[in-house]
Formats: structure tokens, C-alpha cells, sequence
């Protein structure tokens, strides 16, 4: 029985599905899910440290972007009362950022954001702030040789030794030309040429971020918001973490993937 929910779960089935197909207390489904999340968390912080991007002799093509999953009213939460500055911005979110290298799953990194407060009506919480992209990409990226494809964020503008960058366009922008002003439609895609530093060589690659907008996407289907899956919660991170993981094995069978988790867990009880 155990085994048939854990493959119904690890098959992305929903937890009131399993609940009515297997006759299982909800209770314990919750139990479960919450336990291969802190599994899945543990190994992948873990294993997120060894990522390396490129081979600093071939440039390679790596993709970074922002996401945000969630909001949070923190006026009348007394434990997070120090982080307010203005009495109207008392909206906190729940930002990521993330890099891959093109054609490698497993390359997929995340790093949580420290976006600023806002007011309760605002959009989002805007792109990456400069410090926090500097960080990110001179620990991950600096002298990699690497061509950086982003929107057009101004933050990805960072100088950093190793690094061609390109940008799209996702929404529309107004320019005036000749006197007049028009709209210039999105751009999310386009060949771009390059010349490698030191020498007189072109390269021409194809802009675009279409693989981490994808990740995206993947990571929100698995994660369900709820009262306790919420901004600054450690359970969400728990959920994108265990999301991540999936994301990295996604090409293989998650069913002997998860039999090598729980062994290789198991291993610090016989040491």
C-alpha cells in the first residue's frame, strides 16, 4: 500500500486523488509529501554547491531569470514586524532567481531573493537588484566562458570577466522615432553575434530565454499554495526544492531516482 501511494506522488497525482483511490488518511499523505520534501531539499543543497557551468575552453550557452510564486501581508505578523520601514509597504514576496546551462537538466540552480517590500497594490516586486545578481554571477559564472542570455533586466548588465551577454525584449516598449512615437513589438527571440575576447573570432548564437521560463512553469505546476505553503515559509521552499529536484531527474525514472535517495539516507545510520 505504501509503495502504491509513494509511486501515485512520485506520478504528480493529486494528494486528494491518492486520498480517495487508496482509502489513505490524509493526514499521512500530508506526512509523506512533507518528508520527501525535506529529503529532496537536503540533497539538493547539498549537491548545488558541486555545479560547475562550462569548461572554461568551449563557450556555452547558459540562461538566468527572476520568478516570483508568492505574497504576503505582513502588517499583523508580529515576527516579522522588524522588516517593515514604511507603515504602506507591508507586502512581502517570495522571489527567486535561477541559471541553467542549456542542454544540461542537472545544471539548474536556484538562490532565493531578498526583494524589497511594496504596497499592497503593486504588480510585483520588480527584476533582480544589481548586488544580489553581482553576488550570483561572480560566484557562478566569473571566468566560466559563458554567453548570458536574460531579459532585458537592467541588472544583468553587470560587467563580469568571462562573460558575453545578450538580451530580449518580453513586452512592448515606445520609442520615438523621426519625430513620432511607436511601438516596438516584443522580441523573444534572435540571432546575435558575438566576438570572443583576444581574438578576431565571431560566434553566433540564438537569445532567447526560453529554457528557465520553462523551468519556471514546471516549478509552479508542482507547488500548491496554501495557508501553510506561503511567502517566507519553510515548507514553500521545501516544495521548490523538492520541484528542483524533479526538474534535475526529469529525463530519468523518479521511481529508482527516489530508491537511490532513501539508500543513500539510509547510509548515515550504519556509519
Amino acid at each position: 500500500m505504501q509503495s502504491a501511494v509513494l509511486l501515485l506522488k512520485l506520478l504528480n497525482v493529486p494528494q486528494s486523488v491518492i486520498h480517495l483511490a487508496m482509502g489513505t488518511n490524509h493526514k499521512a499523505l500530508e506526512d509523506l509529501d512533507k518528508r520527501l520534501c525535506k529529503l529532496r531539499k537536503d540533497v539538493v543543497e547539498k549537491e548545488e554547491k558541486n555545479i560547475v557551468f562550462g569548461n572554461q575552453k568551449t563557450w556555452v550557452d547558459i540562461e538566468a531569470d527572476e520568478a516570483t510564486f508568492d505574497k504576503r501581508d505582513i502588517s499583523q505578523d508580529p515576527a516579522l514586524q522588524h522588516l517593515v520601514v514604511k507603515k504602506n509597504e507591508t507586502i512581502m514576496w517570495e522571489q527567486w532567481g535561477g541559471v541553467i546551462q542549456r542542454g544540461r537538466p542537472r545544471t539548474l540552480v536556484l538562490r532565493k531573493l531578498v526583494p524589497k517590500l511594496t504596497v499592497k497594490r503593486a504588480p510585483g516586486p520588480g527584476a533582480i537588484r544589481k548586488t544580489e545578481w553581482s553576488s550570483i554571477a561572480n560566484e557562478l559564472l566569473l571566468d566560466r566562458k559563458v554567453i548570458l542570455h536574460t531579459d532585458s533586466a537592467k541588472s544583468y548588465k553587470t560587467k563580469v570577466r568571462g562573460v558575453l551577454h545578450d538580451k530580449v525584449v518580453h513586452c512592448k516598449k515606445r520609442v520615438k522615432v523621426n519625430g513620432k512615437f511607436k511601438w516596438l513589438n516584443p522580441k523573444y527571440v534572435g540571432v546575435v553575434t558575438h566576438k570572443i575576447p583576444g581574438t578576431q573570432k565571431t560566434l553566433k548564437v540564438k537569445s532567447g530565454t526560453q529554457i528557465i521560463d520553462r523551468v519556471w512553469s514546471f516549478l509552479k505546476d508542482r507547488i500548491a499554495m496554501n495557508q501553510h505553503c506561503k511567502a517566507g515559509s519553510s515548507l514553500l521552499r521545501g516544495k521548490l526544492r523538492s520541484a528542483q529536484y524533479e526538474y534535475w531527474f526529469k529525463n530519468q525514472d523518479l521511481w529508482l531516482a527516489c530508491g537511490d535517495l532513501c539508500t543513500e539516507n539510509l547510509r548515515k545510520f550504519y556509519k
